[in-house]
């Protein structure tokens, strides 16, 4: 079905940890710090899968020609529904100050399904931001608005650090992708995909020296520095399962280093 209907079901699987980690990654930096987790960060996961459904089926129908987008409708008139529902719960539990998150979300979206409909989703910009809407989950889960961030707090110093730091990453693996599969062979891509995980391990590092980061996250974008250069230079390249399997094994241990040692 997904082959003759890709709106049900989004073909970026590597979209699938962008997904899942930042929230992870929301809730564990709020238990490793002592705080509870809000009741409606549970309904909001659910809201935040079905709205990326229909963010994927909203996307295909702008790029699909007129004469297919009828057949495209249910997918996301469905994938809608079902977000909205999460969505009312969501906001029954948070209050309507959460929907101070949608004018900083709609920034973020509106851009790329922009590009969708001029056929450019795959842009670096696109995905760039998709992958700051998701960074920006780490917060979103523990707080119902940011206007009412309390700024200076350990725990959200902690959780803005940690989405910045997953911004890196996730922004981090649109160039590296792109620089073994779409742009394999182009030096200049390669090159500035190099420089982005070098400028993030600096970043680490200065936050390791300044005491708002740990050191694992110094050692972490070394790693991923290691292999935006490597990787991309090998012969013969590797295919994108195995490319997948790689960033699994990363997100698994930025999870596990977030649950074992904090921000």
């Amino acid at each position: 079905m997904s082959r003759r209907m890709p709106a049900w079901v989004p073909k970026q699987h590597g979209a699938w940890a962008m997904l899942v980690v930042p929230y992870l990654a929301g809730l564990l930096v709020r238990v490793h710090d002592g705080a509870g987790v809000p009741a409606f960060a549970y309904p909001l996961f659910g809201f935040w899968l079905a709205g990326y459904f229909a963010f994927n089926a909203a996307s295909t129908w702008l790029k699909a020609a007129p004469a297919r987008r009828g057949r495209l409708g249910r997918p996301l008139l469905v994938c809608a529904a079902v977000s909205a529902a999460f969505g009312l719960v969501t906001l029954w539990l948070a209050g309507w100050t959460v929907l101070a998150w949608v004018p900083v979300y709609a920034c973020l979206l509106v851009p790329a399904l922009w590009l969708a409909s001029r056929r450019r989703e795959r842009a670096t910009i696109g995905g760039l931001l998709t992958t700051a809407a998701a960074s920006l989950l780490v917060l979103v889960v523990g707080w119902t608005s940011p206007l009412g961030l309390p700024w200076g707090s350990p725990l959200v110093t902690d959780a803005a650090a940690c989405a910045a730091l997953v911004f890196g990453y996730f922004g981090g693996t649109v160039l590296y992708v792109k620089s073994n599969i779409r742009e394999r062979g182009n030096a200049r891509f390669a090159r500035v995909s190099v420089g982005w995980h070098v400028a993030w391990l600096a970043i680490a590092a200065l936050g390791w020296a300044s005491g708002w980061a740990s050191a694992w996250w110094a050692a972490f974008f070394a790693v991923t520095v290691a292999r935006a250069w490597a990787v991309p230079r090998r012969r013969p390249g590797l295919r994108p399962m195995q490319l997948g399997l790689i960033e699994i094994a990363l997100c698994v241990v930025l999870l596990v280093a977030l649950g074992a040692v904090g921000v």
